[in-house]
């Protein structure tokens, strides 16, 4: 089953990179583990449906991912996995659980933009970015090293390499745990699942 959703969700991104972007090959980003000197705290960014900070997510376990959307394979395996786990929840454990995707191209990853790519894998995924200044912030808070190179031979002009973790955030926006990119679901799962038993304790 997980790898059907699997494939079903690469399907469907492997789409809409090939008419929304023309993507092509040449068009690749390394990713590498987050830094352990994780800080945190809370933060604003934009999201399609206004101004969203981790604040307003407290009683909720948070996903953190950062990517950008022309990402050709890490990104979307990552939201495909965290899609996959939120599939295996309750609606009552869905209810508390929340996953924001926060883009590192603010040049191109708009808000309507961000709410179409983030719809492909699952509505309790949100796209979120901000003035790159801002962005740079909120990555540097939580270990996220990324650097933009310009690649004159691809269709993009540019890639990006970014830290791949899932981070996870507790209910009273303390991060708890990452995980890598490519993490099987069912690490992912129990740890949202035990996060989400403490917090109805």
């Amino acid at each position: 089953m997980f790898f059907r959703r699997t494939k079903f969700f690469l399907v469907f991104v492997s789409l809409f990179f090939s008419f929304e972007f023309v993507f092509t090959s040449v068009a690749h980003e390394n990713s590498e583990s987050t830094a352990n000197d994780i800080t945190g705290g809370d933060f604003t960014l934009n999201s399609p449906d206004g101004p969203l900070s981790l604040q307003d997510l407290r009683g909720s376990v948070v996903l953190l991912f950062f990517g950008y959307t022309s990402c050709p394979n890490v990104c979307p395996i990552s939201l495909a996995t965290i899609s996959n786990v939120l599939a295996e929840m309750s609606p009552a454990e869905l209810e508390k659980t929340r996953t924001l995707f926060i883009s590192l191209d603010p040049e191109r990853d708009n808000l309507e933009l961000l709410k179409k790519y983030t719809n492909y894998f699952h509505p309790n995924i949100v796209g979120l970015t901000d003035e790159i200044s801002v962005l740079k912030k909120v990555a540097a808070r939580y270990g996220i090293k990324y650097e933009r190179s310009l690649k004159p031979e691809s269709t993009l002009g540019y890639v990006i390499s970014h830290s791949s973790d899932i981070i996870i955030v507790d209910p009273g926006g303390i991060v708890r745990k990452t995980f890598p990119h490519d993490t099987d679901t069912a690490p992912l799962l129990k740890e949202l699942k035990l996060l989400l038993r403490v917090t109805t304790l």
